[in-house]
């Protein structure tokens, strides 16, 4: 679909076809067939006006993000759809009835709550109230998890600890130091914050399903 932003045409993926109703605007694609497993590490500006393919792997941008939350109100919700590497083919899907990001002046602050879906999976709650960075992890100097103590990659809401980070490197093994890579954790599973993921998308919505309007292209 192309749909209007600021007055420029951006290519999006909806989902019109989910079991909860449809009316999903992809904000995040992380393909199966993504090219380089670092095809996330950009730079401030990148993750600001957005990156990829729509349909493929794709960042909206946060300015993009910005205008499509505050049309028609600024109250979204996020759908987060994660499938595990290694033949699982089961998706996992998270729900968040409160999502909302701050203006660039407050660092794209997230705010998010009233979470829906599988116990233990409500791992982005924990970035509540932080502010969009971006990591480099091939820098003399990278950045790293305090705790972990490793590398940290992509632009994302991080907090010191990490317990997400669907914007990191795509790794297809299983990794040590997975602060690295994209990163789901699972409260009271010890072995889940190295487990690798085949695709990640994230969707927003708003209460009327009124974002994936505009014309279809052929």
């Amino acid at each position: 679909y192309k749909i209007y932003i600021l007055g420029k045409p951006v290519d999006v993926k909806c989902d019109m076809t989910s079991e909860d109703g449809g009316g999903w605007t992809v904000i995040q694609s992380r393909s199966e067939n993504e090219e380089g497993e670092n095809f996330f590490e950009r730079n401030d500006t990148e993750y600001e006006r957005g990156f990829g393919t729509a349909g493929k792997s794709f960042w909206i941008g946060l300015e993009n993000l910005l205008a499509l939350m505050s049309f028609p109100n600024s109250k979204q919700s996020l759908r987060i759809e994660l499938r595990r590497a290694g033949g699982r083919p089961e998706t996992k899907v998270v729900h968040y009835k409160i999502f909302h990001v701050g203006s660039k002046e407050q660092n794209y602050k997230l705010t998010i709550g009233e979470y829906n879906g599988p116990d233990r999976y409500d791992a982005l709650f924990d970035h509540n109230g932080h502010e969009f960075s971006v990591k480099n992890s091939s820098t003399a100097n990278p950045d790293k998890d305090k705790c972990a103590h490793q590398r940290l990659s992509g632009g994302w809401w991080f907090k010191p600890c990490n317990s997400a980070n669907l914007n990191g490197f795509k790794v297809r093994l299983f990794l040590q130091k997975n602060p690295l890579a994209i990163t789901w954790n699972l409260k009271s599973d010890t072995e889940a914050y190295h487990y690798t993921y085949d695709k990640v998308e994230m969707k927003i919505r708003d209460a009327d399903f009124g974002f994936c309007t505009g014309s279809k292209k052929s």
